[in-house]
Parts: structure tokens; sequence; C-alpha cells
């Protein structure tokens, strides 16, 4: 059991209208904005096994007062306009799987030792309120949470040399849907459709202070679509 603060940062503060890198939307703070309290409840099993490998299930619940929300604010059918306000509360509720396996029992002999997967899979649901009185008249009361996908997926495949001297993996991360921003005056919400990558790095170690990294990012060139009533509003082009 815990309790936490999730604290605004200064943009969204700010009543300055800025805009956004990543989505060229225009963003304007709210100065009204409070914390957001959290009342947090885990419960997590592990167990370890030889050879390093081990295998984790957690449990949580969190109860949220005051969630901190990106929501639509006034503007045209060209420009995207964005802004916060604090709803009435959340929940957030589901279970998480960690992993690390060695793959050394593949062979009877020692070629794939120095192999191992490992990961994290988090399937949880969320709940919103956000207030009849809170004056943005949006479309919809209740929903999830943004930015809350219901399936998160990272899982990898390593590779650790035994002489120490290089190491490699192949990483594949997964989000499923999830809101981007509330819509408002019977507008939808715009939800940012599932997205897919998948990267290389590989690290040699050729002296103790020195370190030779090379990475390969979104080799499966995927793009960040978000959608709003059917209609692609926002699409970024994120590259290989």
């Amino acid at each position: 059991f815990s309790q936490t603060t999730a604290r605004p940062d200064l943009r969204e503060v700010s009543g300055a209208t800025y805009i956004d890198p990543l989505t060229e939307a225009r963003v304007r703070g709210n100065p009204d904005l409070v914390n957001a309290d959290l009342t947090n409840f885990d419960i997590r099993a592990e167990w370890f096994f030889a050879g390093g490998d081990n295998f984790t299930v957690s449990l949580f619940h969190k109860d949220i007062t005051d969630p901190i929300e990106t929501v639509e604010s006034a503007g045209t059918d060209d420009n995207v306009s964005l802004t916060f306000l604090n709803a009435e509360s959340a929940e957030v509720y589901g279970v998480e799987f960690e992993w690390l396996k060695s793959l050394g029992f593949l062979s009877g002999n020692t070629w794939s030792d120095p192999f191992f997967v490992s990961g994290n899979l988090t399937v949880s649901d969320s709940k919103l309120t956000i207030g009849e009185d809170s004056g943005f008249n949006l479309t919809n009361n209740e929903r999830r949470l943004t930015q809350h996908s219901p399936v998160v997926a990272n899982l990898q495949l390593g590779y650790d040399a035994p002489n120490g001297k290089h190491s490699a993996s192949l990483v594949y991360a997964y989000f499923g849907e999830r809101v981007f921003f509330a819509g408002r005056g019977g507008a939808d919400d715009a939800v940012e459709k599932p997205f897919h990558s998948l990267d290389v790095v590989y690290s040699w170690y050729p002296l103790e202070p020195v370190t030779v990294k090379l990475r390969a990012q979104n080799l499966l060139d995927s793009e960040t679509v978000i959608e709003q009533g059917g209609v692609d509003v926002l699409e970024q082009t994120i590259g290989r």
C-alpha cells in the first residue's frame, strides 16, 4: 500500500500556448490545475531459479483523485488545439508479468548458453469520471484514462558473450490503442492507434572504461497515427 502524488509540469500549468513538437498540435496550459493524488494497492509474487532465471506476477489497483487529463479545446477544423483539466476521479487495475529465461537448455553443448529471453506484459483497464461541472463540454463523461493502453508488451532476445566483450539484443515493443485526447461538443475522443517497434542494439566493450554501441531503431517503420471520428487527424512518420 502506498500513496503518491502526480504534479502537473510547468507547461501544463502555464497560460502560454506552444506547438507540441511531436504532434504539431497547439497546446495551452491550465493555471487552475491541482495535484493528482494516488492510492496504490499492489501484490507481487516472485520466483527465482537456477542460472538467474526468474518470473514475477504483479496485481495492482490505483485510485486517483483529480487525475490530470489531456482534452480538446476550442479550435478549427485545420488546427488541433489541446489543453488540460483535472477530472473528478479514476481507477486503474490490472496484472503484469515479468520474466528472464536463459536459453542454455536448447542445446546439449554450450552454443545457446549466452542467449536469453526477457520481457514484461501488462494487461489492465481504467475508468475515468470527468465530472458534470468540468465546464469543457466534453463528449464522454466516463471513459479510459488518456495515454492508457489495455495491453503493453516489451520482449527481448539477448546475447551476452562469455568473455564479456560483446552484447546484443533484439527488442520488440507494443502498446494497444489508447485515448490521446478527449473530444468535446459531441466529437469523438481521439485515439492513438496501436504501435509496434523493433530495435536492434549491439555493444562492444574493447576496454573497461570504453563502450562502442550501435543501435538500429523502428525497423518495422511504424508510424504514429491519431484518429478521431474515423478520420486521421494527426500522423507522424518516425522513420528508421
